[in-house]
C-alpha cells in the first residue's frame, strides 16, 4: 500500500493531498479511521492480564507473591516486543507487524489456557508479552505515515481515547466471563483479536486498492519520487506487492540514528522519569490505601474516576490543545499531575485521594497523546517504527520498574515520601521539557517546513 506521509523525506505530498481530501472524516483520512475502529475493538478485548493474578491464585492455587512474579513476565516480554517491533516494521512494513503480532497473540492466548504449571506459565507469558507488544510501535508509526503532520495531535488523542474506552469496557466483559470460567476469558480475547485482525486485513486490502487506483493517475516523475524518497514506506508498500527500488532499511543504522538524536532521546529520558512516577497509581497507591485501612472497593472507584474523566474529556480537550504548542501542553500536564500527587502527600481519607485523582487525571489528558504526537513529529520517515519502538520501550520498562521503586520507598520511608518523590519528579520533568523545547521544536518546525515545500 502506498501510504500517505508528511515527513521531510516525502516530497510527493502534494500528489497525495487531493485523494486525502476526498476521503476524510472529521479532518482525518480513512486510512486512519479503519485502524482506529480496529483498535477500539482490540482494546475492548484486552482483559486477560488484568485478571491473570486472580486466575493463578484461584484456579492454579499459586501463592500470591509467586503469582505477581509470574504476571510480571508479561511486562518484561513487552520490552523485547517494543524494542524490535518498531525497527522490524521499518524493514518489513507496518501491516505485517500489526497483523502478525495480533494473530501471534491470539495463538499464545489459546496456548496459555492449557498451561497449569507456574514456571511454564511464566515463560509463556514472557513470549506472549513480546509478541503482543510488537504491533504497538508499528501502529504508532502507521498513524504518522498516513496522517498529515498538522493533524497528528488529533489522531493520537483519538487513539488514546479508543484505548481508554476499550480498557474501561474490557474488564466489565471479563468479569462476566470469569463467573462462568476463568479459561473462557482466554478464548474470548483470542476470538476478539482474530475478528479485529480480520477487519484490519480487509481494511488494508481496500486501502491498497484505493491507493493503487490513485497511483495509476500519477505521472512517471511523481511515482519515481515516492520510491526514491521514502524507502521505509516503500517497504510497507512492498509488503503489499508494490516493488521498491531502494534497498531495505538498515535496522542497525536506524537504531544508531535514533540513539544519537538529541531532541528525541531527551524526550525519551524525560518520559521515563514521568512514567516511573505516574505508574505509582497502579503500584504504590493500592499499598498506600491499604495502609490507611481502605480496600479494593475504594481503589476501584478511583480508577473509575480516572477512566470516566478520560473518556468524557479526551476529545473535547482537543480544542484547547490545538491552540497550544506541544511543549506547553506537556509542561502544563506535568505541573497538573504534580499538583495531584502532592495532594496525596497529606491525604488520609478516600475523599482526599479522590480530589487527587481528579487533578492527576487532568494532567494525563495532555501528556499521553501529546507526547506520542511529539515523537511522531521528531521521527524521520524511514525510521518511524524504530523511534516509536524506543519510545514505547519506556512504558514497558516503567511497568516493570515502578512496582519495585514504589515498594522500596514505601517499605523504607512510607507512602508520604513516595508522593513527595513523585511530585519532585514531575516538576523536574516539566523543567526538563521546557529547557529542551528549543531543540525539539526546531526539529519539528524543520520537518513541517520541508513537508510544506513538498
Amino acid at each position: 500500500m502506498r501510504v500517505v506521509h508528511t515527513r521531510p523525506a516525502c516530497r510527493p505530498q502534494s500528489r497525495v493531498s487531493t485523494v486525502k481530501k476526498q476521503r476524510e472524516i472529521f479532518g482525518l483520512p480513512l486510512l486512519f479511521w479503519g485502524l482506529w475502529l480496529a483498535l477500539l475493538i482490540l482494546w475492548m478485548g484486552r482483559f486477560v492480564i488484568s485478571f491473570m493474578s486472580m486466575y493463578l491464585v484461584k484456579d492454579l492455587h499459586v501463592d500470591a507473591g509467586v503469582a505477581g512474579t509470574i504476571v510480571s513476565m508479561y511486562g518484561f516480554g513487552g520490552i523485547f516486543g517494543c524494542l524490535f517491533g518498531g525497527s522490524l516494521s521499518d524493514r518489513f512494513g507496518r501491516q505485517s507487524m500489526i497483523i502478525g503480532g495480533e494473530i501471534g497473540a491470539a495463538v499464545m492466548l489459546v496456548i496459555l489456557s492449557f498451561i497449569d504449571d507456574p514456571f511454564v506459565m511464566g515463560v509463556a507469558l514472557l513470549v506472549y508479552g513480546a509478541i503482543s507488544s510488537i504491533p504497538t510501535p508499528a501502529i504508532a508509526a502507521y498513524i504518522a505515515d498516513v496522517v498529515p503532520i498538522r493533524a497528528q495531535k488529533r489522531a493520537y488523542t483519538l487513539q488514546t481515547w479508543a484505548v481508554n474506552f476499550g480498557f474501561a469496557i474490557g474488564p466489565i466483559i471479563a468479569n462476566q466471563l470469569v463467573k462462568i470460567s476463568y479459561t473462557l476469558m482466554f478464548y474470548a480475547e483470542a476470538v476478539i483479536l482474530v475478528v479485529a485482525t480480520a477487519m484490519l486485513i480487509v481494511f488494508f486490502h481496500e486501502a491498497r486498492r484505493l491507493t493503487a487506483r490513485d497511483d495509476r493517475r500519477d505521472n512517471v516523475a511523481g511515482a519515481a519520487n515516492v520510491t526514491d524518497d521514502v524507502p521505509a514506506v516503500a517497504n510497507v508498500a512492498a509488503n503489499d506487492g508494490v516493488a521498491s527500488a531502494e534497498p531495505r532499511v538498515s535496522m542497525l543504522a536506524n537504531y544508531r540514528r535514533a540513539l544519537t538524536d538529541w531532541p528525541f532521546m531527551s524526550m525519551v529520558v524525560l518520559m521515563f522519569g514521568y512514567t516511573i512516577a505516574y505508574f505509582q497509581l497502579t503500584s504504590g497507591l493500592p499499598i498506600a490505601l491499604t495502609q490507611l485501612g481502605m480496600g479494593t472497593d475504594q481503589y476501584s472507584v478511583l480508577l473509575t474516576i480516572n477512566g470516566g474523566m478520560l473518556c468524557l474529556l479526551q476529545i473535547p480537550s482537543l480544542a484547547v490543545f490545538n491552540r497550544m504548542s506541544n511543549t506547553r501542553v506537556l509542561v502544563l500536564g506535568m505541573l497538573m499531575t504534580a499538583v495531584g500527587y502532592s495532594f496525596q502527600i497529606g491525604a488520609t481519607t478516600w475523599h482526599g485521594f479522590a480530589i487527587a485523582a481528579v487533578l492527576w487525571t487532568f494532567g494525563e489528558l495532555g501528556t499521553f497523546p501529546i507526547a506520542a504526537t511529539t515523537v511522531a513529529s521528531l521521527a524521520p520517515a524511514d525510521a518511524r517504527g524504530t523511534y516509536q519502538g524506543l519510545y514505547n520501550l519506556v512504558w514497558s520498562l516503567s511497568n516493570g520498574a515502578a512496582p519495585l521503586v514504589g515498594g522500596w520507598i514505601i517499605g523504607g520511608f512510607g507512602s508520604r515520601t513516595l508522593w513527595i518523590c513523585c511530585t519532585v519528579m514531575f516538576l523536574l520533568v516539566a523543567a526538563g521539557l521546557y529547557a529542551t523545547k528549543g531543540a525539539r521544536e526546531r526539529a519539528v518546525t524543520r520537518n513541517l517546513r520541508e513537508a510544506d515545500l513538498s
